[in-house]
């Protein structure tokens, strides 16, 4: 079955209402797992099930703890639920956390569910009909508001048909959730299996998985490999949205993960301290939300203490009739993020429910109150495009560029130019390009054999920001993309590698002479005096080689000691035959091959070792990892 018809079902209602009994009664299938639960009667942990509809459509319920005590438990459960059956019992009506629970699946985004009027045989209908009216007005405001309803009996069956009929028509209103965005998967379980090794469950939040993947255990950020796929219980060779997954890990020890932990594509979460969102207190909370106040953050499972900014008001209450408001959490452990994420806020003592949040950025810088660049840039997050804000950070960052993994989703944004690992602003970029095309021109007209500017006088005259690694990587783009000559550490316009005739006869006569020496340099004044007077034209003969040089045409052995290219490479297979025969090289040997003393032996084989063609153990020479590959 494709990913678009798969959804994720929660229950939600007070203890003992019947949610896990009209479970079984669905599916045939017993969520209380624990002795503990099957003994008491209600759900402590999170169960879990699955049920095809008769259009096909394939739900994996959740069946989350409905006592007080376990309201961490729910929101781990509700975090990826797309339909939620609100179960209230017939006999009892709303009850304290059925109220706490609606809220709390309101806040988390929720988009669609069935009130569910449980233990119908134990009363009659007329006070069925008044529990769910009351659960009516109750879901007034919120996304059960006219959603439909069943009364049903998860001893007798009846109402199920009903029920089923009624889960199919919300299902069928949903947009598919499809395999798209980074994979993400919560983790609400962690067990060893013999064979499997660590294997973490959760609910697929987007994206997909198959077995050999490398995905990133987060906040503990270590990399980990799939060794195998399980959807609701079978085996599979991929899984992902919508589904609940099991997947055995390579590379990480059970004691290492815990619940709220998150498996994800390395790079798609943000691992952070500090989040911004907009909360919007929920109905029945009838405290104060006030500035500095610390309270529990719960996110994708994982439950963490923060303190609350408030950004542009000063108290969030029903009384003051202020209840949304942009916030700023510090947050005293990591939590895992991305853009859009929900949140659930909960008074620090007593343990209620205070509001519902979406995150608006991951990693934001700390923010002043009441500052108006900062309520600008959320009003942009929360309402505008978010491209105009990445723009606009794309620009105050300047030559320090953002980081790609941190702006994955805007890499192909027109106004970004992707070099390496960071994005810069094109328009910048484009007015580096102009100013380095001026200092390349300007150098060669100067000095044509010089082949242009310097690299690092570049970087230091454009005022790039960023590290030499970043500046290389902008210039072989730029080089590539504007025919500019890039040879050493130097850039150069296009026409650099032509040379005025008088300098290119220079340079042919020098490399000519330098290809005769061989291995023997007899040193820059002997080979001047070689070469017809005025040949060089005011210009200095390591001019001339250090061209040769950068053009890969000679090589450097040492500042006074060059080599044509040639004479280095003719050498390299008498090496090697050495090598076959003897197996090591000591400097009699070396000097019997190239006829050089001391004076230019020592430099050579230094230059060897350091090339990875010999290798120097104490007095000797063996072959080195380079001059095996050659071979």
């Amino acid at each position: 079955m494709s990913l678009e018809r798969r959804f994720i079902l929660g229950t939600a209602g007070h203890v003992d209402h019947g949610k896990s009994a009209l479970i079984k009664a669905l599916t045939g299938i017993e969520t209380d797992r624990l002795k503990e639960e099957q003994e008491r009667g209600i759900s402590i942990e999170l169960g879990f099930a699955e049920l095809t509809l008769a259009d096909g459509t394939f739900l994996g319920i959740v069946d989350v703890p409905g006592h007080e005590r376990f309201v961490r438990q729910m929101v781990a459960g509700a975090g990826g639920v797309d339909l939620a059956l609100l179960v209230v019992a017939a006999d009892e009506g709303v009850m304290p956390q059925t109220v706490e629970h609606l809220e709390i699946l309101a806040a988390l985004g929720v988009r669609g569910g069935v009130i569910v009027i449980t233990k119908l045989d134990l009363v009659d209908r007329d006070l069925a009909e008044v529990a769910l009216e009351e659960v009516r007005d109750l879901a007034r405001g919120t996304f059960l508001e006219d959603r439909p309803a069943a009364l049903v009996s998860a001893r007798t069956g009846e109402g199920l048909d009903d029920l089923r009929a009624a889960l199919a028509a919300e299902a069928a209103a949903l947009p598919g959730r499809g395999g798209e965005g980074p994979f993400r998967l919560p983790v609400d379980r962690v067990f060893t299996m013999p064979g499997a090794g660590v294997v973490v469950t959760g609910t697929c939040w987007s994206g997909e998985t198959a077995v050999g993947d490398v995905l990133e255990l987060a906040p503990a950020g270590a990399k980990v490999r799939v060794r195998d796929v399980q959807a609701h219980g079978r085996a599979v060779p991929r899984g992902g949205s919508g589904q609940r997954l099991a997947l055995a890990l390579h590379g990480i020890k059970k004691d290492e993960v815990e619940r709220g932990f998150q498996v994800v594509a390395p790079g798609a979460c943000a691992t952070t301290l500090r989040l911004d969102a907009r909360v919007d207190l929920v109905a029945h909370f009838d405290g104060e939300l006030k500035n500095r106040q610390r309270l529990h953050v719960h996110h994708a499972g994982r439950e963490v203490l923060a303190r609350a900014t408030l950004l542009d008001v000063d108290l969030l209450s029903h009384e003051s009739g202020c209840t949304s408001g942009l916030v700023q959490l510090q947050l005293e452990a990591p939590l895992v993020a991305r853009r859009g994420d929900r949140l659930v806020l909960r008074f620090y003592s007593p343990l209620d429910t205070m509001a519902g949040g979406r995150v608006l950025h991951c990693d934001p810088p700390r923010r002043r109150r009441f500052d108006g660049k900062s309520l600008a840039e959320l009003a942009i997050l929360e309402q505008g495009d978010p491209a105009e804000l990445f723009r606009q950070k794309l620009r105050e960052a300047g030559t320090a560029g953002l980081a790609a993994a941190e702006h994955a989703a805007f890499a192909a944004d027109s106004a970004a130019q992707p070099l390496g690992k960071r994005l810069y602003d094109r328009a910048l970029i484009d007015e580096i390009a102009d100013r380095v095309a001026a200092l390349a021109e300007e150098a060669w007209r100067h000095n044509p054999l010089r082949g242009g500017v310097g690299k690092e006088e570049a970087r230091r005259k454009a005022r790039f920001a960023g590290s030499a690694a970043e500046w290389n990587a902008l210039i072989e783009a730029l080089a590539a993309a504007r025919g500019w000559s890039a040879a050493g550490d130097r850039i150069g316009p296009a026409q650099s590698e032509v040379l005025p005739d008088g300098l290119q006869r220079a340079v042919d006569a020098v490399e000519a002479r330098l290809r005769a020496c061989g291995l023997d340099w007899p040193g820059a004044a002997a080979v001047g005096a070689d070469l017809p007077a005025g040949l060089l034209a005011g210009h200095d003969l390591e001019e001339h080689l250090r061209y040769l040089a950068a053009r890969g045409r000679a090589v450097m052995v040492a500042d006074d000691y060059p080599v044509h290219a040639a004479a280095l490479a003719e050498l390299l297979p008498r090496l090697r035959a050495h090598f076959a025969a003897e197996g090591s090289l000591n400097f009699a040997a070396f000097r019997e091959l190239t006829g050089l003393s001391r004076k230019l032996g020592i430099p050579l084989l230094e230059h060897l070792d350091a090339a990875g063609l010999t290798r120097r153990v104490g007095d000797l020479r063996t072959i080195g990892p380079a001059l095996k590959k050659e071979a």
